[in-house]
């Protein structure tokens, strides 16, 4: 194992120094399992974000991309009941009151 100087912020050294009196565990392998963790997430897509990209794996899908979904497996003759006035007359349909007259 080559062993070398890394200079540790006062702060960084009372995190570690807190976290190993916490857990019982040495320093050395609290930093194993920081950077196992840190290399993990960067394989995993972290780095995406760092090389500027704006689009995360992780984030929700637009409405219309979800509306698509689910109505892939809708078959045709269940799309055919559904009203064609829905748009204007939505009140109607989700509320009961009575329909717009066109």
């Amino acid at each position: 194992m080559e062993t070398g100087n890394i200079e540790l912020t006062p702060q960084q050294k009372s995190v570690l120094a807190s976290l190993s009196q916490e857990t019982g565990e040495p320093v050395t392998t609290l930093i194993d399992k920081a950077l196992e963790e840190l290399q993990e997430h960067m394989h995993a897509g972290g780095a995406k974000v760092k090389q500027g990209q704006d689009h995360r794996e992780d984030a929700p899908k637009p409405i219309w991309e979800q509306f698509a979904e689910a109505f892939e497996n809708v078959p045709d003759e269940e799309l055919d009941r559904l009203p064609t006035d829905l748009a204007a007359n939505v009140d109607h349909y989700v509320y009961g009151l009575p329909k717009r007259t066109p």
